[in-house]
């Protein structure tokens, strides 16, 4: 199914009944009394957070939606029917904002969160509402009030506790799948991860369960719209750790790699930088000599250190140190 992230629709809520102004009128009670009945609410306009849906796809194709009208009152006081609501199944992590202005009406993150976007109008008041000792035979009722109408913009980021972020090939599809069940496509190509994905990892030493989110790969160039990471890149927002991979290389191949990623990220939104963060790096089955892989580590250990960063060595395609990782995550997460 093509993964959609984002949509523009506009909804409306129903507008409320007529209440009626009429009076009773029976063989032998000539001057009977009023008998308008109210008119029915308008329908309200709700969003649900549901984890069963993984995608705005279905906002794309039908981009109105409306509550139904409420009833109009009737004679015998009999109340106009009230409007049926319209619910809107989203996914868990999806923000609901408002189109011209920019605010945020809501932010669903809870799987059965509801929230009522827009209200229906009320019904009018038939004119037996009006009925009193000193008015017993009111010859007006109230019209319904308006429901609304508003455009807004829907907007999913992924809920996960850890965010992989990385170059393209730096393994991340290959790791998420040791960490978790997860089951993204895995190829020697750039760009093989093109759409978020997500999975549950559990900790060899801990009951505990967290949630990996799979970033497609960050490029150069990225914040400003190449590859595909500008338009992911919102999906980390919401991660509370980022797990940086980067390919193993000589120090300068390194260095690039993480300087990239991390510059792409600080023009994209600084704040982001300030979440808990560990470095691993991947595929360090690829240098076969000992000696080498050793002062490749020391040489990265060097870099890092000055940053105040502890990196991780591992190979996710080898299952070379993911149990540790495993256990760092856990710890971090806690």
């Amino acid at each position: 199914m093509k993964f959609v992230d984002n949509a523009v629709i506009t909804i409306a809520s129903g507008n409320g009944g007529k209440g009626l102004s009429s009076f009773r009128r029976e063989k032998f009670i000539p001057k009977g009394g009023p008998d308008g009945g109210d008119g029915g609410d308008g329908g309200d306009v709700i969003f649900k957070a549901s984890h069963n849906i993984t995608s705005l796809l279905d906002f794309r194709y039908k981009p109105k939606f409306a509550a139904e009208n409420g009833g109009n009152g009737q004679g015998n006081n009999k109340k106009g029917r009230d409007g049926k609501d319209i619910i809107l199944n989203v996914s868990v992590g999806t923000a609901i904002i408002d189109y011209d202005s920019g605010e945020i009406i809501a932010d669903l993150t809870k799987d059965g969160e509801k929230f009522i976007v827009l209200q229906g109008g009320r019904g009018g008041k038939g004119n037996t509402f009006f009925k009193s000792s000193v008015n017993r035979r009111p010859r007006f009722s109230q019209p319904g009030t308006q429901g609304e109408t508003k455009k807004i913009s829907l907007v999913l980021k992924s809920l996960g506790d850890v965010g992989i972020i990385g170059l393209p090939n730096a393994g991340k599809s290959t790791l998420i799948s040791k960490l978790s069940g997860a089951h993204p496509e895995i190829a020697p190509y750039p760009f093989t991860t093109k759409t978020p994905s997500l999975g549950v990892c559990r900790g060899e030493d801990s009951d505990k369960t967290f949630t990996i989110v799979d970033i497609p790969g960050i490029i150069s160039g990225a914040a400003e719209g190449t590859g595909l990471g500008l338009r992911f890149l919102k999906h980390i927002e919401r991660s509370n750790i980022l797990l940086h991979l980067i390919e193993i290389g000589n120090i300068a191949e390194v260095e690039n790699r993480y300087e990239t990623v991390i510059n792409e990220i600080n023009k994209f939104d600084k704040e982001i930088l300030k979440k808990n963060r560990i470095v691993v790096i991947n595929k360090i089955d690829l240098i076969s000599d000992l000696k080498e892989l050793n002062k490749i580590k020391d040489e990265i250990n060097k870099f890092f250190d000055k940053k105040g960063i502890k990196p991780l060595f591992i190979s996710a395609s080898e299952n070379m140190g993911i149990d540790e990782l495993k256990n760092n995550l856990n710890k971090l997460i806690g």
